[in-house]
């Protein structure tokens, strides 16, 4: 599974509230952190949330570069999970 610098992207300029980056049923989403808790989400690996990436000195006006060295830390920790 491979984050991208778009996925943290999205992540970083969602609308919805106390957004996160999840991985479901082998793809990523960005949802609320309350929906988690549904159905829906339910079993969903919690990668990232918005508060955490900001913490990490990457924010929406970032370059590429900057989030893709984040994504790449992102995807070699939930790979190294599967290992």
């Amino acid at each position: 599974m491979t984050v991208k610098a778009s996925d943290l992207r999205e992540l970083l300029t969602s609308d919805l509230p106390d957004p996160t980056l999840v991985l479901v049923e082998g793809r990523l989403a960005v949802v609320p952190v309350d929906d988690l808790d549904t159905d829906r989400f339910r079993g969903a690996l919690l990668l990232l949330s918005r508060t955490e990436l900001l913490a990490r000195g990457v924010d929406e006006t970032s370059p590429d570069d900057a989030l893709e060295r984040q994504a790449a830390t992102i995807s070699t920790a939930v790979n190294e999970l599967g290992a």
